[in-house]
């Protein structure tokens, strides 16, 4: 393995995101020797965006709030976000510590063999008896303890290969000879290690924590008695993509019963890193409105302790709580597009007023998390500028700097690659890929074979995978990241397809193949990483693998395929449903806002849509989600009577896109139709209409991608169209791995080809 350039701290923060269910937090991984100590909530910032890479594909994330930063559970990301939570391989892991240090297999038994020859022989060849050696004495527990908090701080820099080494060697270095609690205490630790990396590893973490459960006790709402292990195996089941385990997981350890009334459980338990944890999962699980009541709630609570005991023992770590809380609040309010209380909360956060000058509003905090969290909101809010001049004096450096400083790391992965990610958002490319190869020690100058070659930082080479792909050069994206997997261009389908067992770097190679349109090589990568293979029965490839990410991504690309039954009954069998149950029970919202709103459009492209109709207009009642009341609004889009169901909806950026989109198809079918005028008046209509929602309101993929179908269809320059194309990307890279119905895309190639043959 490359080692990673060696400037970059060890840091999770915002660049580990990704794409996943909210992974924990470096505070939660805290040592547990201290019995009294309170256990940790998820991490401050390290999950969103949960996918910094952006190689999500979650349906979820398609949200105009969390386009570009991609929303930090799921996911994630930044995403996308995100992103995630997104398993760490942690390639850029330190070396361990030497007393943490693991020796090498191949050397260890080989080693104490020829130890034990050589006593033989030295035994043999004395010509005195044996001097007798008294045992060596048992470590003190001092020792014991002061090894497993090296276990943990390596674990809390997130150096998650390291750790999981660390914890091995105190396992097997002291067998037999460890305290319960010092067993339970390291098993814990080991499993969020564990929890981290690949999906087979995170499956060891939660079959070891369910093993360590077997062996405690349970207090009346069965949850376990052993410290920190629920709330670890919630989130590992949470990493797992298992929500529904996860949440009556976290219910019982809050001791809430599961069929209570939402004021219940929406009550702080008073246990809050469990509170907090179940706020998180219920924001990725689409069901913001109970998210924000239980944070809202749990925050008032706390400041009314903080305010009457205001120097207790406890402060410290109710301030802590406190602070999760508040920046959990604001990522959900963005996420849900209230962006003004997020602002006004992150502002607050940062002793700072909305009138305050440029100068004032730009200069950062002491706290990265605060300041990371805002650049991103405004960059979501189309303040560009604003966001931009926050990162650069994160950076040290000034908006009107040369580009060579621009371009020059700070040595602060955080900073660095949002910074990346900004000005792709921006369209700002030259100098986006020119910091990340900066990052990667490289000059643009240098060799395809060097350019290509990992520079060993994970974050890194995926970034710039990402960007090439974005930007028109799908062959180097490739092989960069084929030279990541350890496989070349010209390895035959067996060894292409064959899964590493990073699970973010696999489905970055899946989806960058769709993109080529080399959807055999997709399909049979997934596969396997489900554990099927392609010439499995129906029944079988059909069966949810029990990875959420993986089987959301199947049955994306099954649609794209042309395969939509295939994928219908996947996101049936992954809710528990069956396409044989009546229409009331299929179109019941299951829980999960993608798995529901990826079937209702899978329902659309099958003509179904009476069904997805449905399924949507429940699907708003129960997720209050802004991708549902857009759906809704496309579903009728074209319909008789549009105009007048949508008069009746307050205008806001879905209502403005909905026109856009009603008029372009009606100017699309007119043109097919031989009336091209009439279809050129309604093309500027549908172009009026998006251009008011991108002046009127914050930025979206699905509005910059319709300015670039209205150009493009209008006849302006490739240049002009392409640039909105981009942009949307950049903004959402998973539109990329999203199907249209090929009428849809039929209808409007044969509109462009009508068009051309007129100019001709």
């Amino acid at each position: 393995m490359i080692s990673q350039p060696s400037r970059y701290r060890a840091s999770g923060s915002y660049a580990d995101a990704a794409k996943k269910p909210p992974s924990t937090s470096s505070q939660e991984t805290k040592s547990l020797t201290q019995p009294a100590q309170l256990p940790q909530g998820v991490h401050q910032h390290s999950n969103w965006p949960s996918d910094i890479s952006g190689w999500q594909i979650s349906a979820h994330q398609e949200s105009a709030s969390t386009r570009q930063s991609s929303q930090y559970c799921a996911s994630g990301s930044y995403s996308n976000a995100a992103k995630k939570p997104p398993s760490t391989s942690n390639r850029e892991a330190k070396p361990l510590a030497q007393s943490a240090q693991l020796p090498k297999d191949d050397r260890r038994h080989s080693n104490k063999s020829s130890n034990i020859s050589g006593q033989q022989a030295s035994a043999y060849q004395r010509s005195t008896p044996r001097t007798f050696h008294p045992e060596a004495k048992s470590p003190s527990p001092e020792a014991i303890k002061k090894e497993i908090n090296s276990a943990f701080a390596i674990l809390n820099n997130q150096n998650f290969i390291d750790a999981e080494k660390a914890f091995q060697v105190i396992l097997q270095k002291y067998q037999g000879k460890l305290s319960p609690f010092n067993k339970e205490n390291i098993t814990i630790g080991l499993a969020k290690s564990l929890k981290e990396q690949t999906y087979e590893k995170k499956l060891k973490a939660r079959s070891l924590l369910e093993e360590l459960r077997l062996g405690g006790r349970l207090n009346k709402f069965g949850a376990s008695t052993i410290h920190n292990l629920d709330l670890t195996l919630s989130l590992c089941e949470q990493a797992l993509g298992f929500y529904s385990a996860a949440e009556s997981r976290l219910l019982r350890l809050r001791q809430k019963r599961t069929d209570a009334n939402e004021r219940a459980l929406c009550t702080p338990s008073g246990f809050y890193a469990a509170d907090i944890a179940n706020a998180r999962l219920w924001q990725c699980m689409g069901k913001h409105t109970q998210s924000e009541t239980l944070l809202v709630k749990i925050k008032e609570v706390l400041i009314a302790e903080l305010e009457s005991k205001p120097y207790a023992p406890s402060a410290g770590k109710l301030r802590k709580h406190l602070d999760r809380v508040n920046i959990s609040l604001a990522r959900l309010w963005q996420s849900i597009e209230k962006y003004q209380l997020a602002e006004d909360l992150l502002l607050e956060l940062s002793s700072k007023q909305p009138d305050d000058s440029e100068d004032i509003l730009c200069k950062p905090t002491r706290r990265d998390d605060i300041n990371l969290a805002l650049a991103v909101l405004w960059q979501v809010m189309g303040k560009y500028k604003r966001a931009e001049r926050l990162l650069l004096n994160m950076s040290g450096k000034h908006f009107e700097a040369s580009e060579d400083i621009l371009c020059k790391p700070c040595w602060q992965l955080d900073i660095d690659l949002i910074l990346t990610r900004h000005w792709e958002v921006m369209g700002k490319y030259n100098l986006s890929e020119r910091l990340l190869l900066n990052m990667s020690e490289k000059n643009p100058d240098d060799s395809e074979e060097i350019l290509c070659k990992p520079c060993g930082h994970h974050l890194i080479d995926l970034g710039l995978a990402r960007l090439w792909q974005m930007t028109d050069k799908p062959d180097r994206a490739e092989r960069l990241l084929l030279n990541m997997s350890g496989k070349h261009p010209t390895d035959d389908a067996d060894s292409l397809c064959k899964p590493i067992g990073d699970d973010e770097m696999d489905l970055a190679l899946v989806r960058l193949w769709e993109t080529k349109g080399k959807y055999h090589l997709s399909e049979r990568l997934l596969l396997n990483m489900s554990g099927k293979d392609p010439d499995d029965s129906e029944e079988i490839l059909c069966k949810p693998c029990g990875n959420h990410e993986f089987d959301l991504a199947l049955a994306t690309l099954w649609e794209m395929m042309d395969k939509p039954e295939r994928a219908e009954r996947l996101l049936l069998n992954m809710i528990g449903k069956h396409p044989g149950e009546d229409e009331d029970s299929l179109c019941k919202p299951s829980g999960n806002h993608d798995i529901d709103l990826t079937l209702a459009r899978c329902w659309e492209i099958t003509g179904k849509l009476g069904r997805a109709k449905r399924l949507v207009e429940r699907g708003c009642e129960f997720y209050h989600s802004n991708e549902f009341e857009l759906t809704l609004l496309k579903l009728s889009v074209g319909q008789e009577g549009f105009m007048e169901m949508i008069s009746r909806y307050p205008e806001s950026a879905n209502t403005l896109l909905a026109k856009s989109i009603h008029y372009f198809n009606l100017a699309r079918q007119q043109i097919i139709q031989d009336t091209p005028e009439s279809g050129q008046d309604n093309l500027h209509k549908a172009l009026e209409f998006v251009e008011s929602a991108l002046q009127k309101y914050p930025p979206s993929a699905g509005a910059f991608s319709q300015k670039a179908h209205c150009l493009r269809m209008l006849g302006r320059s490739e240049q002009e169209w392409k640039e909105w194309f981009d942009r949307a990307k950049a903004f959402d890279s998973s539109r990329e791995y999203r199907a249209k119905t090929h009428f849809w895309r039929n209808r409007e190639a044969a509109a462009l080809q009508k068009l051309s043959n007129l100019k001709e």
